[in-house]
């Protein structure tokens, strides 16, 4: 059941677009709703070298005021195919190119917020290509894990991105 949208007003419009509505229920109440647009889809890369290590980004996440280990990934340009944004993303932001990358599920993580849908790969064999390519905004390190480490740190810290942890369950149940 889908509850009447009385107005939509938006606040602010910029990297994303944050609207108010105002929604009716069944009943009559109403109640102030706000969410994040971002207009676009994203990806997030699980990948590995060619010695099966894991390439991982350590990234500062302002919200969080701290830097946490996660899959390379990013917004799609407007029109982008998922899988060439896969590839550029990995590329831009690690300086690894894989050739055996395929998508392996998708998802509205934050449904009750944002608009947002995110798109899962998982590269195999990568390559290192060239240095990372970082917009100004980005402030990312780029780490390989073996199989050991990535449980060990996955156990025992609470810094890791959840984007991490939805790339390894999709890895999981589809490959």
């Amino acid at each position: 059941m889908r509850p009447k949208i009385q107005s939509s007003h938006l606040l602010y419009s910029g990297f994303f677009d944050l609207k108010q509505d105002l929604l009716e229920k069944p009943d009559g109440t109403t109640h102030l709703f706000t969410s994040i647009l971002l207009e676009t889809s994203a990806v997030v890369i699980l990948a590995q070298d060619r010695e099966g290590r894991w390439i991982l980004n350590r990234e500062y996440r302002h919200p969080t005021e701290k830097e946490l280990l996660g899959p390379p990934g990013g917004r799609l340009e407007k029109g982008e195919d998922p899988l060439k944004g896969a590839q550029r993303e990995l590329l831009e932001e690690t300086g690894y190119w894989s050739e055996e990358i395929a998508h392996i599920g998708s998802c509205h993580p934050f449904p009750g917020i944002c608009d947002q849908k995110i798109h899962y790969f998982f590269a195999k064999n990568g390559i290192k290509k060239k240095e990372s390519a970082l917009d100004p905004f980005e402030f990312i390190q780029v780490e390989l894990y073996t199989n050991e480490q990535l449980q060990s740190v996955l156990q025992n810290s609470a810094d890791i991105d959840g984007n991490l942890c939805i790339a390894l369950w999709y890895k999981k149940i589809f490959c």
